[in-house]
């Protein structure tokens, strides 16, 4: 096409003004007819400037530079309005470079007149008038230099504006407000207000659009001002009419090309905007909805949005959804023009509030290609910076500079789900100083964080900065955080973005390597100072140059630089005698070529070292030669020669040794002191077996004399209670060296305890014709709680040597005295034990503790005993948190101090049991005997029968169980029940017992009466069900008053 064709096309364009010019002297080539009409006098060859000089300053060619296309707004007198002027690149005649100049009139949102149009820089807020209207004098005053809020003030003043509208259009024309709006991609921001003029208060419309001229500096927007009551009010003269237009004018702030509003009673549209044209008003436009204007949309659409489109906006579809929820209903979609490519669009609909039953909605389309498709090539950036910020940050803060307020967003969620909240960024970093940041890191958390310092440091950015505060939270263990501060500046506006992330975990792998590096440091050290001298030998020059050493060494062999001469007076000088030849052979360049080598890299010999002149005074010294470099055959060539003083070492290998032979010669005193044990221990077994065989040989045979087998039982049952007394400090020694004794705490009285203890030994100190005098307990408190048999135990022990090794008509006294105690609710008592015996000497009060101990002494010898008594008593006194003190003279006899802290009782100590043998029957009471010892189970029978009982007997577990469970309920009062024993033991027993299904089998007492005597014995029978465990040989006593507490216990 030429460029004939070309100015004819251009002239027919009436509603545009278009002209070329030159692009490089800018002398106009063409003018079409429109600029021809409104300027007569222009002509090709003129320079564009004589065109219209007046306007000049808003020429898009200011702004070009070397892009391609740039557009500007300006006020231009020959055509009357405002018009929208774009300048080109092209290729005129004969590819002249040019540009192609077209002016059309500005794209207004109302048809109203502009009473004043300004440009506006956003940021300085300094303005230039484009339009000054005449109607109203108070808008046509301007003054220069002026800003935009100082205009608006005045405008306030002068113009009389509605007091209520004040605040709102103050709040508008802020110029942050103006400038994140625009900024933010809106196309135009309107406030309405009102204000006096002909007959009254009168709507107005301020209108803000962004400046399309390239001003190279800051952002720029046009203002307009334009009086709207009479467009109002030919719309109030009907009430939906009304309801319409003030629809419309919110719908126009949003810049959409159609606007329709939907009668949704009567299913006609009304089209107020259809392609960016406002439509005349009057009833003949009415169309359709449903069946017209909806489908014609609708096929506009690219077919994959058109079903979706029929369902969100068909009629049925927006009754529907006005009477549900009524909120707005929006579809981003693509429609196509004259066939031409799609384009994104967004469809949305506004619902009004019902008004005298009428129903209506606002349809509104938008053209959103540009920003679609701006976020679309954005996407894949943004992508990558969101996955760059989630995998290092969790938290985002935005601070706004202006208003003191901070956007956040946790970057952790999913982008579908991310929210971000807003406050006030002050008291966000006061709320972080007060729960999260530990004391020591706050005043350097206050000094980076703080809303003061970022703008100090904002203002003095010119482009980018960074700053980074890290810092303990107040939590236990605490954890480390990091606010990483970016300082960006953006079209002259600084931006900061505070980025959160927890680095608790680099904090750790940093102190690690610090560790680390502490640890190599260290080892360096350590080498240092374990290597007080080293050298570098040269074995094939026979040289050796120090790298660290001894000064008096350093002083002695002075300038010599070769090594074996050096070794040779070093040997003579420093080493001991004997040890000369072993160093000097070990150390010879000789041996250390034939001894180095690959398998065998180094080689040391240790040597004492004379001190001064006192050769008595020795050091080990350990002296190393280390291969550092071979030859290619393999020979040594250098070697590091490094000295180490082990004296220490040494004497601690000597002490080792000394303790080694120690250890083994304890183990050999150990060795014997068992042997001697169990020599003695058989001896002192067989007595006593010896006089109970014996008695019970002699009874047999005088056995129609009752008076002899009297005498032969008494000894007898003397033999078996001393036997018993033996293997019972056996077990309890076996028992405290495994820790398996338990300590009871049970109420007793003190009185009580020695009044015991008295009766237990009244017999063998009647027997030595011994006196026992009992001092008055001099305390306050009796009644306490402890473990009253182990101390009788101990008690009976150190009152049992007394009478034992004090000759006939001894003195024997018992002293208790209550002492002052710091622990609260203990009391502290020394119990003293003295007596007028043979006493011992100091070497053996020493180890009188020691296990199998017994004094040699041959006024002892024929006496019993197994050497644990006294062991027992310490350990069982120091695990009650006493002690045991002695003092004892050979032949004036011993004093023993037990001094023990006991728990005071709250309340009266109840009534201790009597010590006399108590009369029991059990009459009446029918009792289960499970044993399968024969000879024992007839013992227990005796004992059963002598005190009433009617007894049934059992050989084993299962038997025992089947006549439990063919008596009749209530049968059997209790069962003692053995452990060991053949078809099912007495444990078993006792579970299948408890588990049958009938109402005694869990309240009919079970007694355990077994050798097993063993802590963990007495825990599995109660763990099986039994409620009492009684150890063989049986005590008499103990048996009966055991029966007598479970036969006569409350019901219950």
């Amino acid at each position: 096409m030429g460029s004939g064709d070309y100015k004819k096309i251009l002239d027919a364009m009436q509603a545009a003004g278009i002209y070329v010019i030159r692009e490089d002297d800018h002398r106009i080539l063409y003018l079409n007819q429109r600029v021809r009409e409104v300027t007569p006098q222009a002509r090709e060859g003129m320079v564009c400037h004589e065109l219209w000089p007046d306007n000049c300053g808003s020429c898009p060619l200011l702004a070009m530079g070397d892009r391609r296309e740039s557009r500007s707004v300006f006020y231009n007198s020959p055509f009357g309005q405002v018009v929208d002027i774009t300048a080109t690149r092209i290729d005129w005649e004969e590819n002249q470079p040019a540009f192609i100049i077209m002016l059309m009139p500005h794209t207004e949102v109302y048809s109203s007149p502009y009473h004043r149009l300004i440009r506006v820089d956003l940021v300085q807020g300094s303005y230039d008038a484009v339009q000054l209207g005449q109607q109203d004098e108070s808008w046509a005053c301007t003054r220069a230099g002026e800003t935009l809020d100082v205009w608006i003030e005045r405008f306030v003043r002068n113009g009389r504006l509605h007091p209520e509208d004040v605040d709102r259009l103050r709040a508008f024309v802020r110029l942050d407000h103006l400038r994140k709006g625009l900024l933010s991609g809106k196309k135009v921001m309107t406030c309405t207000y009102r204000r006096w003029g002909r007959g009254g208060f009168r709507w107005n419309l301020l209108e803000v659009v962004p400046d399309s001229v390239d001003s190279g500096g800051n952002p720029r927007a046009l203002l307009y001002a334009k009086d709207v009551h009479d467009v109002l009010r030919e719309g109030l003269e009907r009430e939906d009419s009304s309801i319409r237009r003030q629809e419309l004018i919110r719908a126009l702030g949003e810049q959409n090309f159609s606007i329709y509003v939907v009668d949704l009673d009567a299913d006609l549209a009304d089209p107020i905007r259809v392609e960016g044209q406002m439509q005349p008003l009057g009833k003949n436009r009415l169309l359709p909805w449903d069946n017209g204007l909806r489908m014609q949309i609708q096929n506009s659409l690219h077919w994959e949005y058109q079903e979706e489109f029929d369902r969100r906006f068909s009629l049925a579809s927006l009754r529907h959804a006005r009477e549900n929820d009524g909120r707005r209903v929006e579809l981003l979609c693509q429609r196509t023009v004259d066939g031409e490519l799609y384009s994104y669009i967004s469809v949305s609909v506004c619902f009004n509030q019902e008004r005298e039953h009428r129903r209506y909605v606002v349809l509104a389309l938008q053209d959103t290609d540009d920003r679609v498709r701006q976020e679309m090539a954005r996407s894949q950036w943004d992508i990558q910076m969101a996955a760059i910020l989630k995998c290092r940050y969790s938290m985002m803060n935005t601070v706004h500079l202006d208003t003191g307020l901070c956007e956040r967003i946790d970057l952790r969620q999913a982008s579908s789900t991310r929210d971000s909240f807003s406050d006030d960024y002050t008291q966000h970093v006061e709320c972080a100083l007060q729960t999260v940041v530990c004391a020591e890191d706050a005043e350097r958390f206050r000094h980076t964080m703080s809303l003061d310092h970022i703008r100090r440091r904002a203002l003095d950015t010119d482009d980018y900065a960074e700053e980074v505060c890290q810092y303990r939270t107040q939590e236990e263990p605490p954890r480390w955080l990091e606010q990483h501060v970016v300082y960006s500046r953006h079209a002259g506006e600084i931006m900061v973005n505070i980025l959160g992330r927890d680095i608790t975990n680099e904090k750790s792998s940093e102190a690690a390597q610090r560790e680390r590096d502490q640890e190599k440091l260290d080892i360096i050290r350590s080498l240092s100072a374990m290597f007080f001298a080293s050298y570098y030998v040269d074995l094939d020059a026979d040289t050796f140059q120090p790298v660290t050493q001894l000064r008096e060494v350093g002083e002695f062999l002075g300038r010599r630089a070769k090594y074996a001469s050096g070794i040779q007076a070093y040997a003579e000088k420093f080493i001991h005698p004997d040890d000369r030849a072993e160093y000097l052979e070990t150390m010879s360049i000789r041996n250390l070529r034939e001894s180095l080598g690959r398998s065998r890299p180094f080689l040391a010999v240790e040597y004492r070292k004379i001190s001064g002149a006192d050769s008595a005074e020795c050091g080990w010294i350990r002296a190393t030669a280390v291969l550092v470099r071979s030859g290619s055959d393999g020979r040594p060539l250098t070697v590091l020669y490094a000295a180490q003083d082990v004296t220490e070492s040494k004497q601690k290998e000597a002490q080792e040794h000394r303790a080694l032979l120690e250890a083994c010669q304890a183990a050999g005193h150990a060795n014997a002191a068992k042997s001697e044990f169990l020599s003695r221990m058989s001896h002192d077994i067989r007595t006593p077996m010896n006089g109970i065989m014996g008695m019970t040989n002699i009874a047999l045979a005088h056995i129609g004399e009752p008076d002899r087998v009297q005498d032969c039982l008494r000894k007898i049952a003397v033999s078996s209670r001393h036997l018993l007394n033996l293997v019972n400090e056996v077990l309890d020694m076996s028992q405290i060296e495994s820790g398996k004794i338990d300590l009871a705490e049970e109420p007793f009285l003190i009185s009580e305890l020695l009044h015991d203890l008295a009766t237990i030994l009244r017999s063998p100190i009647q027997e030595k014709s011994h006196e026992l005098r009992i001092h008055p307990p001099a305390v306050e408190h009796d009644a306490v709680l402890g473990d009253a048999g182990r101390l009788r135990q101990v008690f009976v022990n150190i009152l049992g040597n007394s009478v034992k090794y004090t000759p006939p008509g001894g003195l024997l006294e018992i002293e208790v005295r209550e002492k002052e105690s710091r622990q609260h609710g203990y009391c502290c008592y020394d119990f003293v034990f003295r007596d007028n015996g043979i006493g011992m000497d100091e070497a053996f009060v020493r180890r009188i503790f020691e296990p199998f101990s017994r004094a040699e002494d041959s006024r002892i010898s024929s006496i019993e005993g197994s050497g644990l008594g006294m062991t027992i008593a310490q350990n069982i006194v120091r695990m009650m948190g006493g002690s045991i003190a002695v003092k004892s003279r050979p032949g004036q006899g011993s004093q023993f101090t037990v001094t023990l802290f006991l728990r005071q009782q709250d309340g009266t100590a109840e009534a201790a049991a009597p010590s006399g043998a108590e009369q029991f029957s059990f009459q009446g009471c029918r009792l289960l005997l499970v044993e399968d010892n024969e000879i024992n189970r007839e013992i227990a029978c005796e004992i059963l029968l002598d005190v009433g009982a009617a007894v049934e007997c059992a050989e084993n577990g299962r038997e025992a169980l089947d006549r439990f469970s063919a008596a009749d309920p209530g049968y059997y009062d209790l069962i003692l029940m053995d452990i060991q024993m053949p078809v099912m033991n007495g444990c078993e027993a006792a579970r299948a017992i408890r588990g049958l299904s009938r109402p005694d089998s869990a309240s009919t007492p079970i007694i355990a009466m077994s050798a097993n005597a063993f802590a963990e014995d007495i825990a599995a029978s109660r763990e099986a069900g039994m409620n009492e465990h009684i150890t063989k040989p049986l005590d008499v006593p103990k048996l009966l008053q055991c029966l007598h507490d479970w036969l006569n216990r409350p019901a219950g």
